[in-house]
C-alpha cells in the first residue's frame, strides 16, 4: 500500500530534525601545527643527556665464520682448563651453532680484537632444547617458549664483567623474541656463578642430573624466569641490578640492524636497486 492510498488518519506528521550545532574538535592531523603531512617532523629537543656506561669490550652477534672460528678457539680454550681432555671437541664444529633458532653472542675486547667471551642460546620454537634429553620439564614449564644457554664461556685471566654482560644480552634478546625463561646446567664449581646471575634450582630439590650433551657429567639444572628476574633482583637488592636491568650500555649492541633503523628514521622510499620482475 502506498502512502496516497492511506486515510487521511493513518497518516502522522513526522517530527522536525533539530539542527546540532556544530562541534569543534580542534586541529586536524593535515592541519595541525607540525605543517603539511609531506613536511619533515620537528626534532625534539633535549634537556639532558643519556648517561652511557661504557665497557673495555663490545658485545654482538656472531654473523659469519669467520666470528664462529674464534669463538670455537675462544671455547677450546676456556674449557680445557677444566675439561683438557675434551678441549679439541669445544674447539671444532658444533652442528648446533647452526641452527635456526640459535644465536651465539661473542665480546671482543676494544682493546686487543680478542674475543673474551661467548654465550649460545638455543630456544625450542622448533625443537625440543637440548637438556631435554636428559631431563623432563616440570609440568608448569611444559608448553611454554624457553631458551637453553650453553657455550657460556670467559677468557681465562680476563677481569672484566664479561659473562654478566653475555647475561644480560641473552636477557634483552629473550624479552624481544618473547622468550620465558633460560635454562641452564652448571657443574657445582659454578652454581654460586649462575645463582649470582639471577638462575635457581628447576626442581627446587637440589638433585643432580647426567646431561648428555654435557659427557654425562652430573649438573644442576637451573632456571631465569625472564619476566620476574628483574622483581626477584629488586627485591633482593642484588649488586649487578643495576648493571643488568637499569644502566645503558651501547657496547651490548645485539640489535644493531634495529638500532640502525630507528636512528636512521623513515625516509622516503628510493628507487629499488633490484630489476622488477616483468
Amino acid at each position: 500500500m502506498y502512502r496516497d492510498e492511506l486515510p487521511p488518519a493513518m497518516l502522522v506528521p513526522m517530527p522536525r530534525v533539530q539542527e546540532m550545532p556544530t562541534l569543534c574538535h580542534g586541529l586536524r592531523s593535515n592541519d595541525s601545527d607540525f605543517g603539511e603531512l609531506t613536511a619533515p617532523a620537528p626534532l625534539a629537543r633535549s634537556t639532558s643527556s643519556v648517561i652511557q656506561h661504557s665497557l673495555p669490550f663490545r658485545v654482538r652477534v656472531v654473523c659469519d665464520e669467520a666470528q664462529l672460528l674464534r669463538v670455537q678457539a675462544l671455547r677450546q680454550t676456556a674449557y680445557g682448563r677444566h675439561l683438557p681432555e675434551q678441549a679439541a671437541s669445544f674447539g671444532s664444529a658444533d652442528p648446533l651453532d647452526r641452527l635456526e633458532d640459535t644465536t651465539i653472542f661473542f665480546a671482543e675486547d676494544k682493546a686487543t680484537g680478542r674475543v673474551v667471551g661467548s654465550a649460545r642460546v638455543q630456544s625450542n620454537r622448533s625443537a625440543p632444547l637440548q637438556i631435554e634429553r636428559s631431563v623432563e620439564l616440570p609440568e608448569a614449564r611444559r608448553g611454554q617458549l624457553l631458551a637453553e644457554i650453553t657455550r657460556l664461556c670467559v677468557m681465562p685471566g680476563y677481569d672484566q664483567p664479561v659473562r654478566l654482560a653475555l647475561v644480560k644480552a641473552s636477557h634483552l634478546f629473550c624479552i624481544a623474541t618473547q622468550i620465558g625463561g633460560v635454562l641452564a646446567g652448571s657443574r657445582r664449581s659454578l652454581l654460586r656463578t649462575y645463582e649470582n646471575l639471577g638462575f635457581v634450582d628447576l626442581f627446587g630439590d637440589g638433585r643432580m642430573c647426567p646431561l648428555l650433551h654435557a659427557g654425562g657429567l652430573p649438573h644442576r639444572v637451573l632456571f631465569r624466569d625472564t619476566v620476574t628476574s628483574e622483581a626477584m633482583a629488586r627485591e633482593r637488592r642484588h649488586p649487578d641490578y643495576d648493571f643488568v636491568f637499569r644502566d645503558y650500555h651501547p657496547d651490548i649492541a645485539i640489535f644493531e640492524a634495529l638500532g640502525m633503523a630507528q636512528s636512521a628514521g623513515l625516509r622516503p622510499a628510493m628507487p629499488s636497486p633490484w630489476p622488477r620482475a616483468a
